[in-house]
């Protein structure tokens, strides 16, 4: 077995813990079906980073939201903020609407890709992006983490999308390094003239980067 499908193997177990998912994100959850899980190796990491950008009076919006509407739900416990969460799966946001509803919570979902069908400006976006290369992919019900043939399919779309849509957003995207190194996504950004990563976030002895990424007009130095 490569260190990678280890490191895999060992990642898919822990995320399908719930007092581990409870006690990392605070949010309830129901049991974990077979073949999902409550998060991933970049959920806390990018739920801790977007924190920082927040309070009772921002605008959250969290793509990619999963099954459970993790990172919305955790940023809203954590923070107040107004949140729409969107998935592109219908029965992934019908899931997502239910967790919302356990929680008690006001966070929105909706089905989206991107920023299509989702009105307004917001001060703060999170995307745990699927970055694993298509044939990488452990099995099918990982189609959520499918990043197209080299892992950057679904992240190059994205800020091609957040060059139009972006407006004065932060956009915080986590990606596991191990798949997505810097070397291969910092040029993604460079390519962008009108994007700039504002910060990297990247925890000691853990193989994930959140990228922070505004338009460069309203982008502040690092």
């Amino acid at each position: 077995m490569t260190s990678v499908s280890w490191v895999r193997r060992a990642a898919k177990g822990l995320s399908r813990s719930r007092p581990l998912a409870r006690w990392l994100l605070g949010v309830d959850f129901p049991p974990c079906p077979e073949g999902a899980r409550y998060f991933d190796i970049t959920t806390p990491v990018l739920v801790r980073a977007a924190r920082a950008y927040l309070s009772r009076d921002s605008r959250l919006l969290d793509m990619g939201t999963g099954a459970f509407g993790s990172i919305g739900l955790s940023l809203w416990r954590r923070t107040g903020c107004q949140v729409v969460s969107t998935d592109i799966h219908p029965e992934i946001v019908r899931q997502a609407r239910e967790n919302v509803a356990r929680n008690r919570a006001p966070n929105r979902v909706v089905e989206a890709r991107f920023f299509e069908g989702v009105e307004g400006d917001f001060d703060c976006i999170t995307f745990n992006i699927p970055y694993v290369p298509t044939r990488l992919l452990a099995a099918p019900g990982d189609f959520q983490s499918d990043g197209g043939p080299e892992g950057t399919s679904v992240i190059e779309a994205f800020l091609d999308a957040f060059v139009v849509r972006g407006s004065g957003a932060r956009a915080l995207l986590g990606v596991n390094r191990i798949f997505v190194p810097p070397e291969k996504f910092l040029p993604l950004a460079a390519a962008r003239p009108d994007l700039a990563v504002e910060k990297t976030v990247r925890p000691p002895l853990w193989p994930v980067a959140v990228y922070v990424i505004r338009r460069r007009e309203a982008a502040t130095p690092a």
